[in-house]
């Protein structure tokens, strides 16, 4: 059996986002209901624990069945594999900014006026950073899109406990950074060094020149936060025995789940926004299931976009268009042989516009499910559902009905 792993990011709500209430109750969600009431069993997940706050990263690994408190490291190491960056245990990595400085050294604007042309040629100009006090460290420097980037220093003895180059304020220096140990302390005096020779390069480079007599923003700089040491996660393959497939847009969700050892697929039109066309995302993850995956695992953005906006409008939207993909999805999986789970990663309610705590509404759906009594998916009714309240784990739940887990003990 084969399973399909689904995570629409922010999903979840609170009665108070939409005329008492939330974007998921608002909205027409007829196939994913009918999905729950024919086939399927819903709860409610904490996507770690009850009262913890969780980041997708974090999120992301529960969800996966691993334990943050115990493989998770930092954000930057996620951000560098998820735009392609070949990484190792050698690696420390950061998310970086371009960022612009005025003439009084200060950080004027922490994106660069969210710069979106000539970041090739910035990422060329990079490629000639280096250590001088410790030259057998290597550098390595890559966009992403708009602003971010990835930094990855390379190297033994080094350590990522350190703090963070952008202070995520205006109008002051960039701060250098300091290390919390011996090691790390070795990665701070890198990191500041580069951090110079990054504003030496970039302040003269001639696409600053140009965008400055055009009125915009030079990113003159970089910024760096999110160190991260490359986490000891056992990929999919050795710990559940199947080969597993992720389909998403952000490089976020692309690289914990290269980290957790799927394999990247492209969508054509997936841009992580509200915008994104998901429903090619779901064709992408049917072709894998058919090439012979064992595990798809495809990631919607847009609802956490539009949370973080405030939108309610825009969340309801785009959670319909998660449902019309559910529609194609109902009519081309092979039921006979497929389990398919559906939750949220996190609460994002409008009016806070940020994670919370509360749990999420979960479901799976397939052949061999004891289904329950439930006919709507949303926070209220899967309260009522036959898989209670439990934490993290939903991959391993799904990849279990597939029999898809290895046995723990005789």
């Amino acid at each position: 059996m084969k399973t399909l792993f689904i995570i629409a990011d922010g999903l979840a709500g609170r009665p108070n986002d939409l005329d008492g209430k939330t974007c998921l109750q608002a909205a027409k969600t007829p196939e994913i209901d009918d999905l729950l009431a024919s086939r399927g069993i819903g709860g409610l997940m904490d996507p770690i624990k009850p009262g913890v706050r969780p980041g997708s990263d974090t999120a992301h690994l529960s969800l996966f069945g691993y334990d943050p408190y115990q493989c998770y490291t930092g954000r930057g190491v996620f951000e560098a594999a998820g735009i392609g960056m070949d990484l190792s245990k050698d690696d420390v990595c950061f998310r970086t900014n371009f960022a612009t400085i005025d003439n009084q050294g200060n950080i004027k604007d922490r994106r660069a006026g969210r710069i979106s042309e000539g970041q090739d040629q910035l990422e060329e100009a990079l490629s000639e950073l280096k250590s001088e006090k410790y030259p057998e460290v290597n550098v390595r420097f890559k966009r992403s899109t708009e602003h971010r980037g990835a930094l990855c220093l390379t190297g033994s003895d080094l350590g990522g406990n350190l703090t963070p180059t952008d202070p995520h304020e205006l109008g002051i220096p960039i701060p250098n950074s300091e290390g919390e140990d011996k090691g790390s302390g070795k990665t701070a005096e890198i990191l500041n060094e580069i951090t110079k020779k990054a504003r030496d390069i970039l302040s003269d480079h001639p696409l600053n020149e140009k965008r400055k007599k055009e009125g915009k923003l030079p990113a003159n700089a970089i910024l760096s936060r999110g160190s991260a040491k490359y986490p000891e996660v056992e990929p999919v393959e050795e710990k559940y025995g199947v080969d597993a497939s992720v389909v998403a847009a952000g490089a976020l969700y692309i690289g914990v789940a290269r980290v957790a050892g799927m394999e990247f697929k492209e969508a054509e039109g997936a841009t992580g926004t509200v915008d994104s066309k998901i429903i090619n995302k779901a064709k992408v993850g049917l072709e894998e299931l058919e090439k012979g995956k064992g595990v798809v695992f495809l990631h919607f953005k847009g609802a956490d976009n539009a949370s973080h906006d405030h939108d309610a409008e825009a969340k309801v939207k785009f959670i319909e268009k998660i449902d019309e993909t559910f529609g194609w999805l109902k009519e081309n999986i092979n039921w006979e042989e497929t389990h398919l789970s559906f939750a949220g990663d996190h609460t994002t309610p409008i009016h806070y516009g940020d994670h919370v705590a509360d749990p999420v509404p979960a479901l799976v759906a397939g052949p061999s499910v004891r289904k329950d009594q439930l006919e709507v998916f949303d926070e209220y009714s899967c309260r009522e559902g036959g898989m209670g309240r439990f934490s993290g784990n939903l991959l391993p739940i799904t990849m279990s009905y597939s029999n898809q887990i290895p046995k723990f003990g005789a």
